[in-house]
């Protein structure tokens, strides 16, 4: 599931809110299109899909530091029974600030789950970035529906430039741990106790094509932390490799 702002801090929009350190500095409305393909779909642990799935996002900014986000993730296996449908659609409208050196973000991101029989529910998250060398990110994430509960997390990020035909990219290697409240835990792993939910570690590498199209891949892993938790999936270790193909205008 997306929470639109995490990706400049855990690379891999896992889905997580999609935390940035800085706002947007154009006078003009922008926006972003990502269709992502990866391996599996991994959410905070859980294996939602353990085949690959097609996400696609759409972004738009305003200058203001309000955004709103349109996330997909549709089956291409029919190892659900939905091959060619969407399973889950998130809406995220966020807005970034800053206080100083932080980045702040907040919002609400609703959760839906066509063709499936899964609740519908919505969480209002923040989280800060303090910057630095490891841009150390903290977010809370209240599911104030059918979660009931609290997630919050941890994450740091390292970046370093490497060369990319004639001119530089950067390869981003980013890692983050989640512990959530009894109720969060008891709604999406069906275990009524408070513990660390997992953790994840990921590299991205955006390869830039033109001014306007980027393609990223990136590798993943995830582990599920807590001992009651890991017995109630059928998977708590995953590796997973996606590719994002982006356009900004």
């Amino acid at each position: 599931m997306v929470l639109l702002l995490w990706v400049s801090v855990v690379a891999v929009c896992e889905e997580e809110t999609c935390a940035t350190c800085q706002t947007s500095t154009s006078g003009t409305l922008t926006g972003k299109l990502d269709v992502a393909y990866v391996s599996k779909h991994i959410w905070r642990g859980l294996a939602l899909n353990p085949d690959p799935a097609l996400q696609p996002s759409l972004t738009i900014s305003h200058p203001s530091g309000v955004s709103f986000n349109w996330w997909g993730s549709l089956d291409t296996t029919d190892v659900k029974g939905q091959n060619g449908n969407f399973t889950e659609i998130d809406y995220t409208l966020n807005y970034a600030w800053s206080v100083g050196k932080l980045g702040m973000n907040a919002g609400i991101i609703d959760y839906t789950f066509p063709n499936t029989p899964a609740a519908t529910t919505a969480e209002a998250y923040v989280s800060t970035c303090f910057g630095g060398l490891l841009s150390p990110t903290v977010g809370i994430n209240y599911d104030f529906a059918e979660g009931d509960g609290i997630w919050a997390s941890l994450g740091i990020g390292y970046t370093c430039s490497v060369p990319w035909k004639k001119t530089v990219t950067s390869l981003g290697v980013t890692g983050r741990v989640g512990y959530a409240t009894s109720g969060w835990n008891k709604f999406n792993f069906g275990v009524d106790e408070s513990g660390f939910t997992d953790f994840l570690v990921g590299a991205s590498m955006p390869l830039p094509v033109s001014s306007m199209w980027t393609i990223t891949p990136s590798l993943n892993y995830s582990t599920v932390i807590d001992s009651a938790l890991r017995e109630a999936v059928t998977k708590p270790d995953n590796f997973w490799a996606g590719v994002t193909f982006s356009v900004a205008f």
